[in-house]
């Protein structure tokens, strides 16, 4: 039975109680199953938001007749809704059920198939019960009331579930119509739905940020009949990024979301469009039930980082991106210059996106690429001519939009590490992927921000500190010693040395002298195990335990510092260095140049097109045959600021998108 809520609305939430002598004043429904999950009971609902009833309805009747099935139809208590019940004999399995229900949604476009595939808790309201929205379930035939009651009595009905078979067979004879046709979906692009301490989930990286779709979809409010399907839409996509329940979970803390995207999850019908708000607990678990929902169904779809990984273009990519990058560490030299970072970073990011995107040739804004790696614009551009002129990129300007270049193949050198490789495997690609955003993401924190601290500007450690960073953030398996860091920087010891000064005083790395538990080059003995003669014995020679050569390489170790990062220590570091904020504040900056030169380019584009003099009224076009009148508002044009002579006031325009950003 349904619930009200504190001001005697209807919540369409209904709960278990025992079946009543008299029927109840209120909505209510009964279970179509029994407690095996058996159906007892048939009911098509033929919903009117849908499409036409009329004709879905005669196309059921008869296929009905056909099979030799008994039935009653009713009105369901909205506008033009019909419900179809049908009683058996016997209890019916679910999967013959289900079977019936897919197949009469292809030749039954308006047939809500929901409670026929749920033998747990599909319910549906029966004849006389009340709608939360107004009206009762009427019966519509037979209209005499005692042999309605006799169909709808197992011992009368005279439905044997072979007559249900039949149906389906029925069914199966008539052909769908092509608007509502199945997409058949391969069975081996399911993919297995995770489901622990973060929910249900796909496997796979999480990416957390969303495209400018999912975005307005969820910021945006949807329209009064778009409500559920926008919510559906938004989690689906969130599913295929591979976000967790927590993720979704937290967007219900802004209002925005919550008068957006997630409306369905957040409220309840009342009459005609009029939703009421529900409370926190209700909206968290109906997001909850939609949230499983959406994911198991994007399990379904082919995803198209999976349905990409096996192309041969792809499969190219790859190739190019390992052969980039193992050039790239041969030549650490390269790199240890004074705008080697920047070039090393714009090649990752390169790389990174090559990977994601499927092609080597990319379009990427210097503004883009300077959020991404943690420099400025004016860094990302020069790094890139660099990069250009060494043979790294080459220019597709003529092919696309500006800053469009294309990965180039290296040329093998003496020092080896560009050979082919064989067409790579989803592993391969996935693990690139993943050190490359580790690299990057290790990079582009506050506290590696170039420069130091001045009455304007707040310094960090600086790109070279990021490098020699990144290096021991990759390796956290392990720690890495002074001369392997060397090498696989370029720096020299004093100034690798210096770097890890600077971070062990913040506490972003620190020393780690291994002085115990080696292992033994003369035995072969694992650490933690005592030294053994050649025939297997034990050592005990002079009170010791060990060979030589094991206590020389102790001895070495001792004197050699490792060094492991901290990773969580960054943040307190940037605070404490005063640079905490600099690429926020940096991206709120590129932020409004963009909004900017759009704004400009509009009024460019409004300046040169043609005026035959100022037009007041309604406009229509010289062609137009018809009036026709709309409620839609007309979007203004944004008039661009201009100085006293008629100039464009870049300084004003800028002024006010910074105080629209502030107040948004």
């Amino acid at each position: 039975m349904d619930r009200r809520s504190g001001d005697g609305e209807w919540l369409h939430s209904y709960v278990d109680r025992p079946l009543p002598q008299a029927a109840p004043r209120r909505p209510y429904a009964i279970y179509l199953a029994d407690e095996d999950g058996r159906f007892c009971r048939l009911c098509f609902d033929l919903d009117s938001k849908l499409g036409d009833v009329g004709p879905d309805l005669a196309t059921l009747l008869r296929a009905l007749d056909e099979a030799g099935l008994t039935y009653v139809v009713a009105a369901s208590g909205s506008a033009g809704g019909r419900h179809v019940w049908v009683t058996a004999e016997t209890p019916l399995e679910a999967t013959l059920v289900s079977a019936i229900a897919e197949a009469a949604k292809k030749r039954v476009p308006t047939l809500d198939k929901g409670m026929l595939n749920n033998p747990s808790t599909g319910a549906a309201r029966p004849i006389g019960a009340p709608h939360r929205e107004g009206g009762t379930s009427q019966l519509h035939a037979p209209l005499d009331e005692r042999r309605a009651a006799a169909l709808l009595t197992p011992d009368a009905c005279s439905n044997p579930t072979d007559a249900f078979v039949r149906l389906l067979m029925v069914l199966d004879a008539i052909p769908a119509m092509h608007d509502v046709r199945v997409r058949q979906v391969r069975k081996d692009t399911t993919v297995q739905v995770l489901n622990d301490e973060l929910g249900p989930r796909l496997p796979g990286t999480v990416k957390p940020g969303v495209d400018e779709e999912t975005y307005q979809l969820l910021t945006r409010r949807p329209a009064d009949d778009k409500v559920s399907e926008v919510l559906a839409s938004v989690l689906t996509r969130l599913a295929l990024r591979r976000w967790t329940w927590p993720m979704t979970e937290r967007l219900l803390a802004e209002r925005r979301h919550r008068e957006g995207g997630l409306l369905h999850a957040c409220t309840s019908t009342r009459r005609g469009t009029l939703r009421a708000v529900l409370p926190d607990v209700q909206a968290r678990q109906k997001l909850a039930r939609q949230w499983a929902r959406c994911v198991a169904y994007a399990a379904t779809l082919p995803l198209p980082e999976d349905t990409l990984e096996w192309t041969e273009n792809l499969a190219d990519v790859v190739a190019l991106v390992e052969q980039l990058q193992a050039a790239a560490d041969a030549c650490p030299q390269r790199w240890a210059t004074e705008s080697g970072p920047a070039d090393r970073a714009a090649l990752d990011l390169r790389c990174l996106l090559a990977l994601r995107a499927g092609t080597a040739v990319l379009a990427l804004d210097c503004r883009r690429a300077a959020l991404a790696t943690g420099h400025g614009r004016s860094t990302m551009h020069r790094a890139q001519d660099r990069l250009t002129l060494d043979g790294w990129l080459a220019p597709r300007d003529s092919d696309g939009p500006a800053g469009t270049h294309e990965l180039l193949p290296v040329t093998p050198v003496a020092r080896g590490g560009t050979q082919g490789t064989p067409p790579p495997v989803g592993d391969r690609r996935t693990h690139l992927i993943s050190t490359l955003q580790e690299r990057l993401a290790a990079g582009q924190h506050d506290v590696f921000t170039y420069g130091r601290a001045t009455k304007t500007h707040a310094g960090g450690l600086g790109h070279h500190a990021a490098r020699v960073y990144q290096q021991l953030a990759e390796h956290t398996d392990r720690a890495l010693s002074l001369t392997e860091l060397c090498k696989r920087t370029g720096y020299r010891p004093r100034t690798v040395a210096k770097h890890l000064a600077r971070m062990r005083n913040l506490l972003i790395a620190t020393r780690a002298v291994m002085t115990v538990h080696h292992e033994c080059p003369t035995c072969q003995v694992v650490p933690g195990e005592r030294c053994r003669t050649t025939a297997g014995a034990v050592l005990r020679r002079r009170g010791t335990d060990q060979h030589t050569t094991r206590q020389t390489l102790a001895t070495e170790r001792s004197s050699t510092p490792y060094y492991r990062p901290r990773p969580g220590s960054l943040v307190a570091a940037a605070k404490a260095l005063g640079c905490h904020g600099v690429t926020a504040s940096r991206a709120r900056r590129y932020a409004v140049e963009t909004q900017l030169y759009h704004w400009w380019l509009q009024e460019e584009e409004w300046m040169r097109s043609p005026k035959g003099g100022v037009r007041t009224g309604i406009q229509t076009h010289p062609e137009q045959a018809a009036l026709v009148l709309t409620t839609l508002a007309r979007q203004p044009r944004r008039r661009y600021p201009r100085t006293a002579d008629g100039r464009g006031d870049h300084a004003a325009a800028k002024a006010r998108i910074e105080r629209s950003i502030a107040t948004a």
